[in-house]
């Protein structure tokens, strides 16, 4: 496990137990709405920096949404734009 932060009264730690794909960096301009439909994996959506919707709700930068397989789904995307990470879970 590696430290985020030298203070030992933050324990703001980080532990990746698994990186199921590599993920893809995306940046949307603001007003966009991209549409994933159905599929046979799980979606992760890990938001970088700006503000988006997914699934109803508001995701702001730090923010995470999960989209289970079969389900259709948009991001749209907030006033100021947003970059965010996509991973496709793969059930290897």
């Amino acid at each position: 496990m590696r430290t985020l932060v030298n203070d030992p009264v933050v324990a703001d730690t980080i532990s990746v137990t698994h990186v199921p794909v590599v993920p893809q960096l995306m940046h949307a301009d603001a007003g966009t709405e991209l549409r994933w439909d159905a599929r046979t994996v799980d979606h992760h959506i890990v938001v970088v920096s700006g503000t988006c919707r997914v699934l109803g709700r508001r995701i702001c930068a730090g923010g995470t949404a999960y989209i289970p397989a079969g389900m259709d789904h948009t991001v749209a995307v907030g006033a100021w734009g947003c970059t965010f990470f996509s991973v496709d879970e793969t059930t290897a």
